[in-house]
C-alpha cells in the first residue's frame, strides 16, 4: 500500500515539474515583434543610405522606433502577465535575460556608434554576437536544443559581417532577423499555445 502511496507522490511530482517546465517556455510574441520592427527598420536603412535619402536622420529613425518599440513592448508585457495565471522563476529569468539584453543592445547601437568607438558599420555584428549569447542561455533555460542552436547561425552571420563589413551588411542582417528571430518566435508560439492546451486537458 504505502509503495503505491509513493509511486503515486511521485508521479504526481513529476507531472507538476513537467507542466512547470512547459510553462516556462516563451510563447514568442517578443521575438515576433522584435524581429518585424527592426527588420523593417533596417531596410528603411538601407534604402536611405542607397538613394541617399535624409541620411543624416537615419539615427534619429532608428532611436524613435526602438523606444516606440520599447514602450509596445512593455505594454504587450503586462497585458500578457494580467492574463497569465502563472508566474514561474524561470520564466522571471528569461525576462531579465531579455531585458538586459536589450539595455546592452541599445547601448551598441547608439552610445557606441555616436561615441566613435567604433564605426556604424559593425553594429550589427556586434549585436549579432550579443543576440547569440542570448539565444544560447534562453534555449538552455527553457531546454529547447533547437533554440540554443540558433545561437550558432547569430555567431556564424556576426563573423561573416566582421569579416566583410559594407552597406550589404544590414541586407544580411535583416535576413538573420527573419530566419533567426522572427522563425524561432512563431514556432515557440506555436508550441506554446499546444503545451498550454495540453495542460488544460
Amino acid at each position: 500500500m504505502e509503495s503505491k502511496q509513493a509511486e503515486l507522490e511521485l508521479s504526481l511530482i513529476k507531472k507538476m515539474m513537467e507542466d512547470t517546465r512547459k510553462l516556462n517556455i516563451d510563447n514568442g510574441i517578443h521575438y515576433i515583434f522584435w524581429g518585424i520592427l527592426v527588420a523593417l527598420g533596417l531596410l528603411i536603412n538601407y534604402l536611405m543610405l542607397v538613394f541617399k535619402f535624409y541620411t543624416k536622420y537615419i539615427g534619429f529613425v532608428w532611436l524613435v522606433m526602438m523606444v516606440s518599440g520599447a514602450v509596445a513592448d512593455i505594454l504587450i508585457g503586462k497585458y500578457q502577465s494580467k492574463r497569465s495565471k502563472v508566474s514561474t522563476y524561470a520564466g522571471r529569468i528569461l525576462a531579465s535575460l531579455w531585458l538586459s539584453s536589450g539595455v546592452a543592445m541599445f547601448i551598441y547601437g547608439f552610445v557606441g556608434s555616436f561615441s566613435g568607438a567604433y564605426n556604424s558599420i559593425f553594429i550589427c555584428p556586434v549585436i549579432a554576437t550579443s543576440l547569440g549569447i542570448s539565444y544560447f542561455t534562453s534555449g538552455s533555460i527553457q531546454q529547447l536544443g533547437w533554440l540554443r542552436s540558433v545561437s550558432f547561425g547569430w555567431w556564424a552571420g556576426a563573423i561573416i559581417m566582421f569579416v566583410f563589413p559594407g552597406i550589404h551588411t544590414l541586407l544580411i542582417f535583416a535576413i538573420m532577423i527573419i530566419m533567426l528571430q522572427i522563425v524561432p518566435g512563431i514556432i515557440l508560439n506555436k508550441k506554446s499555445k499546444e503545451l498550454l492546451t495540453e495542460i488544460a486537458k
